[in-house]
C-alpha cells in the first residue's frame, strides 16, 4: 500500500507539472495572439488587406528568439520556462547590466514578446506585400515597421529599447572584418549569425540607423511602404 501511495503521489506531481507548463504556454499564446490581432486590426483600419492568413504562433525557442517562416506562414517565438539555459543566461546578464530593477525574465518578455514579436509580424506583412530584398535590407525594413509601431503605440518603451540597442553598439565589438561593407558581410553570412552577438549587433545597428532617419515614418507610412524608407 505504501509503495502504491508513493507511485500515486509521483503521478500527481508529474500531472501537476504538466498542467502548470501547459497553462503557462496557453497564457503566453493568449497574450501574443492579442498583440498580433491588434497589429493586424490596425493595418485593416488603414484600409489595407493582408494577402496572407493571420499567422499562427509556435513556442519552440528559435535561436534568434523569433522567426517568421514564410514557407509555412508561421511565427516562431520562445517560452521562458523551456528556454535553454544559455538563452536564460543571455537575458539574465543583460538585465543585470541594465539595472533598473529588471529580472532576466522581465527583460525577456519586453525584448521577445514585444520588440522581436512585432519585428517578425513585420516580416509577415512584407510577405503579404510580396516584398523581397537582400537580408540586410529585409531585416532593416522589418525594423523600420517595428520602430514606427512602438514609436506611436508606446513611446516610452520605444525609447527604452533604443537605449538598449545603443548600449549594445557601445559594448559589443563590430563583427565586420576590416575592409568589408557591413551590408555585404551580413548578406553573405546571414544563415550563420542568428542567435549570436554578431546578429544582435547587426539588429542594433539597423534600429539605431532607422531612429535617425528624417522624416521618421509613421506606422501608417511604414505599412504602406512595407518598410521601405520615405524618399
Amino acid at each position: 500500500m505504501k509503495k502504491l501511495t508513493i507511485i500515486l503521489s509521483l503521478c500527481l506531481m508529474i500531472t501537476s507539472t504538466v498542467i502548470h507548463a501547459q497553462t503557462h504556454e496557453d497564457s503566453v499564446k493568449i497574450e501574443l495572439n492579442t498583440s498580433r490581432d491588434d497589429y493586424v486590426n490596425k493595418i485593416k483600419e488603414y484600409g489595407f488587406k493582408p494577402g496572407l492568413k493571420i499567422p499562427p504562433i509556435v513556442l519552440d525557442n528559435p535561436r534568434s528568439f523569433g522567426n517568421y517562416d514564410d514557407s509555412l506562414n508561421v511565427i516562431h517565438t520562445c517560452n521562458w520556462n523551456t528556454l535553454p539555459q544559455q538563452g536564460k543566461d543571455f537575458f539574465n546578464g543583460f538585465a543585470q547590466h541594465l539595472g533598473q530593477g529588471l529580472t532576466g525574465e522581465k527583460f525577456f518578455r519586453l525584448a521577445v514578446y514585444k520588440w522581436i514579436f512585432i519585428h517578425e509580424l513585420s516580416h509577415w506583412w512584407r510577405a503579404c506585400q510580396h516584398q523581397t530584398a537582400d537580408p540586410y535590407e529585409n531585416e532593416k525594413a522589418a525594423n523600420r515597421i517595428d520602430a514606427a509601431y512602438w514609436h506611436e503605440k508606446e513611446p516610452d518603451f520605444y525609447q527604452f529599447m533604443l537605449l538598449v540597442f545603443n548600449d549594445v553598439l557601445h559594448n559589443t565589438p563590430n563583427p565586420v572584418p576590416a575592409g568589408q561593407q557591413k551590408e555585404k558581410y551580413l548578406n553573405d553570412n546571414y544563415q550563420k549569425l542568428p542567435g549570436g552577438s554578431a546578429y544582435t549587433w547587426y539588429q542594433s545597428v539597423m534600429i539605431v540607423e532607422v531612429s535617425k532617419e528624417v522624416p521618421f515614418e509613421t506606422f501608417k507610412q511604414a505599412i504602406e511602404l512595407a518598410g521601405k524608407p520615405v524618399h
